[in-house]
């Protein structure tokens, strides 16, 4: 049986029956190892946070560099526990462990009936922000890269299923989002990784990236509104569930326009947290 469906299966058993402090330290200990096995995960997560930094006018130190990036390997630790561990989630779960900002801003986007574009990136917890938007009473359709391991994927679906998500694979994402937005239903969206054929380049902390159009996009021809989501880990291990403004094409507004609205609020939220950006590949490598 493949070795790396085993570690999976591994981890999901361990984060079901383990106490949670446990369950981080397991996760933490196995983001360590990669850590010091993945050079090359390791030098990108690097490079992409000296990006950020710079951005932001701070020079970090090699020494700096490195703290930030195994830190940020550590946060992936955690959250891949999380994922596994919460299935489900009872109102009483979410008053207890996550704090919500700016909830006003789910009904102002749903206002109109045209569905919403609940866009995130691979940033805090994202796949548990799903969970959470179901125990608030609003379901909600995902929008997912099928892994490659038949196996694997299948693990990952079912997890995503109970906890009651609608998946549209990333392979029939056109077709699924507008049937989800017909129906007035919210659609989650990662909106960090271009995984198309497309070469579409925009300004991300000063440098041109490449980004998928997809959400802004669908903005503009369905006049669905993009709600910018983010679920962030706090240092005691709870959870804020911040949402931003939601983004309105209003009939005029270009993709263009869209786009750099949504790449500004992925700027603001990755700079102020850029050890929760798992992104294990440079970035702003011009391909």
């Amino acid at each position: 049986m493949n070795s790396e469906y085993l570690q999976y299966r591994a981890v999901d058993m361990l984060s079901q029956i383990l106490p949670r402090p446990f369950a981080y330290w397991v996760g933490l200990r196995t983001a360590d190892y990669f850590y010091r096995r993945d050079h090359r995960g390791r030098r990108a997560v690097m490079s992409n946070l000296q990006h950020i930094l710079e951005f932001r006018g701070v020079h970090a130190s090699e020494e700096k560099l490195e703290r930030m990036a195994r830190r940020t390997f550590q946060n992936f630790g955690k959250y891949v526990v999380d994922f596994f561990r919460f299935t489900r989630m009872s109102k009483a779960q979410v008053d207890r462990i996550i704090s919500i900002e700016h909830q006003e801003y789910i009904s102002q986007a749903a206002a109109g009936g045209r569905g919403v574009l609940s866009v995130t990136a691979h940033f805090g917890s994202w796949e548990m922000a799903a969970i959470v938007m179901t125990a608030l009473g609003h379901p909600i359709n995902v929008v997912v890269l099928e892994q490659r391991n038949e196996k694997i994927n299948d693990l990952f679906q079912s997890r995503r299923e109970m906890r009651g998500m609608k998946v549209i694979p990333l392979g029939h994402a056109a077709r699924g989002t507008l049937e989800a937005l017909k129906r007035g239903e919210f659609v989650a969206l990662l909106a960090d990784r271009d995984y198309s054929q497309r070469r579409d380049f925009s300004i991300f902390f000063g440098t041109p990236a490449r980004f998928p159009r997809g959400p802004a996009t669908l903005c503009v021809k369905t006049g669905a509104r993009i709600m910018p989501a983010f679920l962030l880990r706090q240092p005691d291990d709870t959870f804020l569930l911040r949402f931003h403004k939601p983004i309105d094409a209003g009939g005029t507004a270009s993709v263009e326009d869209i786009q750099a609205q949504l790449c500004r609020v992925l700027e603001a939220e990755i700079g102020e947290n850029p050890t929760q950006w798992y992104m294990f590949e440079e970035f702003w490598n011009g391909k």
